[in-house]
């Protein structure tokens, strides 16, 4: 202590600052060491590095090998690829020119088929307008049709009327003529008249004066002509007479019986012998 303190009276540093000095010098050594060794492991680091980059390096310079060897095999393939292309190009462009055409055709084709369409709209609507003016003219017709059939009907129902008229006629005419037959006959003649007499109201007058005064004698006879009437003459208690006409000829106009003659005195009359009678039931019959 003594001697420091002698130097310092010497005119020496002072032991403190030499002090602080070495520490400053070890701190500057260690730290020198210590980038002493920062610099070695940056230096190894650096060489791993290179010995690292130096493989990658060739590893890259392989992977560019096998890179050039991928690209020239793609260019190859680009290369097909473009001509498959151009080719594809080519087709295409021959398929567009087809569609194209095809397109032209199918164009033309909706055109005539638009044309045909209307065509056929037309043509359907004249026939729908053709089909109602003929079903209006067949409506018409069957009209007609209808009202002739009507009116035929009409005609045939006249026609059946005139048909069993005219049958009618011809049986009359038939029997008219049967009946002018059987006329010819006197007998026939006189009983045709007394049928024709006891059918008639004349019969009911007769046999009202017969409940008064008894049943009458009956002389049947013919009239002296070309076509006689039967003369019945009805005779009560010999006195009170009547003679009736009954014409059977089917041409004589109504009244066809009728009374001819009566009286209440027989003074100038011929009397002729009874030849017939009034049945029961008030009818004329010949014979006694």
């Amino acid at each position: 202590m003594q001697e420091g303190d002698g130097r310092e009276g010497n005119g020496g540093p002072p032991a403190g600052e030499l002090e602080a000095r070495t520490g400053t010098k070890d701190d500057r050594i260690r730290e020198l060491l210590e980038e002493i060794t920062a610099s070695r492991l940056a230096a190894d680091e650096a060489r791993a590095a290179r010995e690292a980059g130096e493989g990658h390096i060739e590893a890259l310079d392989r992977d560019r090998a096998r890179l050039r060897e991928r690209v020239r095999g793609l260019e190859e393939e680009s290369r097909g690829r473009r001509r498959r292309r151009e080719g594809s190009e080519r087709r295409i462009s021959r398929l567009e020119r087809e569609v194209e055409r095809k397109d032209g055709e199918m164009a033309r084709r909706d055109h005539l088929l638009k044309r045909r369409s209307e065509e056929l709209e037309e043509a359907n609507r004249s026939a729908r307008e053709e089909s109602a003016r003929k079903d209006e003219a067949l409506r018409r017709a069957l009209g007609r049709v209808e009202g002739l059939e009507r009116h035929l009907e009409g005609r045939e129902a006249v026609i059946s009327d005139l048909q069993d008229q005219v049958e009618a006629l011809r049986a009359e005419l038939d029997a008219e003529r049967e009946l002018r037959e059987s006329l010819a006959d006197s007998e026939n003649r006189l009983r045709a008249g007394i049928e024709l007499f006891n059918d008639s109201g004349e019969r009911d007058a007769m046999n009202a004066l017969s409940r008064s005064l008894g049943r009458p004698e009956v002389h049947v006879g013919l009239q002296d002509t070309e076509e006689p009437a039967a003369l019945i003459h009805f005779t009560w208690q010999g006195v009170t007479w009547q003679t009736y006409a009954a014409d059977p000829n089917p041409a004589v106009r109504e009244p066809r019986v009728y009374l001819e003659s009566s009286g209440e005195d027989l003074s100038g009359v011929d009397r002729e012998p009874p030849n017939a009678r009034v049945a029961p039931g008030g009818r004329v019959a010949l014979g006694l």
